[in-house]
């Protein structure tokens, strides 16, 4: 008989924020249900565990060094689980990588959730968070830990490190235009240099993170209370501080400009920086659609996501 895992999760984009929250401010998240990502896990044919993904196909061992946080996550898991034999783990996601969607993550709780099914042990929450976090870290150095809990929810998030991990729900009558510059982001590198930036400008970096804790809390009031275009404000104010922070960069900068012109209410970077995603926010279907279409010749890809989806 082949035993088969099976192990589903989703994507994620950072509504506000971002690198905050590593430095314990607020953060909300949202799930990206539709897109989704899941492993199977089967007995492999050969002697070795071998690998299927969009981007590698082949044993295990030889993985390029773009997936060390998954070979790291899968071996751990064969040392920690009751499996004896070879595996053959095969990844289905619709999620780019390193944009910001919470690929790696997702990845990550895909294949903990499939292979403690292959194993037929009960994989409990704590358990599930342990080890996405586990490869979270080797991939991204010093993760909030939020990805982890967004790509296993069904709910928006709003988080503070080590104090507050609180599911909310609302609907807001408007589109968010996500927008992939199509450059991989550089989280690893951009949370280390605004480290470096805090120490070299404590009393300004530190204020700017502040600031951008403020406008997290204030998103959360205006998501409660309907109001789009003060949410649209708000995404510029945390733009600005993100291109003070070093976290933006030109062709980013022409990205946001270029949705802004369309209608856009307000349009910031999503994640790490640096590269990866945008998020630009529409009044309407229409007016997202008119976003999306302005950005496309400049975009690497473009999805329209419903805000009004959010109240249960």
């Amino acid at each position: 008989m082949i035993l088969l895992g099976i192990g589903k999760t989703h994507g994620k984009i950072f509504l506000m924020g971002e690198h905050a929250v590593v430095y314990h401010q607020p953060g909300i998240t949202i799930p990206l249900i539709n897109l989704p990502t899941t492993v199977q896990v089967t007995t492999a044919q050969g002697s070795e565990t071998y690998l299927k993904s969009q981007y590698y196909q082949g044993p295990l061992s030889h993985s390029p060094i773009e997936l060390k946080g998954i070979k790291a996550l899968i071996e751990l898991l064969l040392q920690d689980l009751p499996i004896s034999k070879p595996l053959q783990i095969q990844i289905t996601s619709e999620l780019p990588i390193e944009r910001g969607m919470g690929s790696s993550a997702a990845t990550g709780a895909a294949i903990t959730k499939a292979m403690f099914n292959y194993a037929q042990v009960k994989l409990d929450y704590q358990q599930l968070l342990h080890y996405t976090d586990f490869s979270e870290k080797i991939i991204h150095g010093t993760p909030s830990g939020l990805d982890a809990i967004t790509v296993n929810s069904q709910q928006p998030i709003y988080f503070i490190k080590d104090q507050l991990t609180q599911p909310f729900s609302f609907s807001l009558p408007a589109y968010l235009v996500i927008i992939d510059s199509g450059i991989k982001g550089q989280t690893g590198a951009a949370v280390h240099d605004l480290r470096l930036l805090k120490q070299q400008n404590p009393q300004q970096v530190t204020q700017q993170i502040q600031q951008l804790g403020t406008l997290t809390k204030q998103t959360y009031m205006l998501l409660k209370q309907q109001d789009v275009a003060g949410l649209g404000s708000l995404f510029q104010q945390a733009q600005t501080i993100l291109q003070q922070l070093k976290i933006s960069n030109s062709f980013l900068d022409e990205l946001v400009d270029l949705a802004n012109q369309a209608g856009a209410l307000g349009t910031k970077i999503t994640g790490g920086g640096r590269g990866g995603c945008l998020i630009a926010l529409a009044a309407n279907k229409t007016q997202a659609q008119k976003i999306a279409q302005a950005v496309k010749g400049s975009a690497h890809q473009v999805w329209i996501q419903a805000l009004n989806n959010f109240d249960k």
